[in-house]
């Protein structure tokens, strides 16, 4: 799997948490790349009807509220025809292990995508916000 949902991630709490004006040059420091690729990610999540950019003036808004916002949207937002794991082309089918690699690990692979949407669609934006504010003040305590 690339970044782009942890990017996708990190955008949507910055724009939910930020009391600024947002902008894809600050969202990139934030993030620690640059501009344009925060262009392609937000271009992703406004297509999919998760934020909203507002024309003549630079900004950035969430589209629902973060307790509404399953992160299973997001991935499929940013990830669309993505597959998570993907049997190898390259198998040798003269080989008994090779003709029949793909039936044994393709329903294994399944699975598991199928219990990465189940356990997303479990949390939302608000969820990752509260994590996030309660390891911020753990990491506080202990400092």
């Amino acid at each position: 799997m690339d970044t782009k949902f942890s990017v996708a991630l990190h955008i949507l709490i910055y724009i939910e948490e930020s009391d600024k004006e947002v902008t894809s040059e600050l969202l990139a420091r934030s993030v620690g790349t640059n501009a344009s690729y925060i262009r392609k990610i937000t271009g992703l999540l406004k297509d999919s009807g998760i934020i909203e950019t507002h024309r003549g003036k630079k900004g950035i808004t969430l589209n629902m509220e973060p307790d509404e916002l399953t992160l299973d949207k997001v991935y499929f937002a940013v990830c669309p025809d993505k597959e998570l794991l993907s049997v190898h082309e390259t198998a040798n089918r003269e080989c008994p292990i090779g003709e029949n690699i793909n039936e044994v690990l393709e329903p294994v692979f399944e699975e598991s995508e199928r219990q990465l949407v189940l356990n997303l669609k479990k949390k939302t934006l608000k969820n990752l916000i509260d994590d996030m504010y309660e390891s911020y003040n753990r990491k506080r305590r202990t400092n």
